[in-house]
């Protein structure tokens, strides 16, 4: 009990630790990849633990990991579009936890800042040089349409998983809805089958009866005939004997 009492303690401790570095991030190092990683090993061995915490603590624990290693991931990405893409499909936190639920908020608030300034500052500068012919340079154009075909790339990779999903989903209820048919027509034939079985037993009971009614009669007469003919015997016994 103390040793997975220490384990989760000391996973909260590194916890807390790479949410302050995640929040530093002009005082962080590479050690912030590096405790990551040891927070998911630790997180590995709690579950392992005989004394684990509820699956409910565990699931907010994974949520925290995966909101640092998502936001590590971001980081690395040159891009903003790409760098929010990230930051948006990470899972929320509970609100129970302050902490990563602010750090999340932070982060997405961010992306969205920068994806702002990124699309704004681009276009005061291209608002601020012009040229004879009233058209902005060619490769500062080039570099909007990059951008908003990246965010429409991104919009379509979305859809796609979407679809994807959905598709998955009706593959599931189809195939759910196939075997509860089959069950229920594996029910209807065994319900009828020992109908069935029932019409038969009956049958072959009132047979048995009837036979039963019959036999009964006849053991009755030869009990009679079997009486009778001992009297006989004891009458022509005594008159023969005199």
């Amino acid at each position: 009990m103390a040793s997975t009492t220490r384990i989760e303690i000391n996973f909260n401790r590194l916890l807390g630790q790479c949410q302050i570095m995640a929040e530093d991030k002009e005082n962080r190092d590479w050690r912030f990849e590096k405790y990551i990683g040891a927070l998911q090993n630790l997180l590995s061995e709690v579950r392992k633990s005989q004394s684990k915490p509820s699956q409910e603590t565990l699931l907010e624990y994974q949520k925290k990991v995966d909101l640092l290693k998502g936001l590590a991931e971001a980081e690395k990405q040159p891009c903003v579009a790409e760098r929010s893409f990230i930051t948006d499909k990470l899972k929320p936190v509970s609100i129970n936890s302050p902490s990563a639920r602010q750090l999340q908020v932070k982060a997405k608030s961010k992306c969205e800042q920068d994806v702002r300034d990124e699309l704004l500052g681009r276009s005061r500068s291209d608002n601020s040089v012009v040229v004879k012919n009233g058209h902005k340079p060619a490769s500062e154009e080039d570099d909007i349409n990059t951008i908003m075909h990246h965010h429409h790339r991104l919009q379509e990779k979305l859809a796609e998983e979407m679809l994807f999903h959905t598709q998955a989903l009706r593959r599931n209820i189809s195939d759910a809805g196939r075997v509860v048919r089959e069950d229920t027509k594996k029910i209807a034939e065994s319900t009828q089958l020992a109908d069935v079985n029932m019409s038969k037993l009956k049958v072959e009971s009132e047979r048995l009866e009837a036979h039963t009614k019959t036999c009964s009669w006849w053991i009755w007469v030869m009990l009679v005939l079997v009486m009778v003919t001992f009297v006989c015997m004891v009458l022509f016994m005594r008159i023969f004997s005199k």
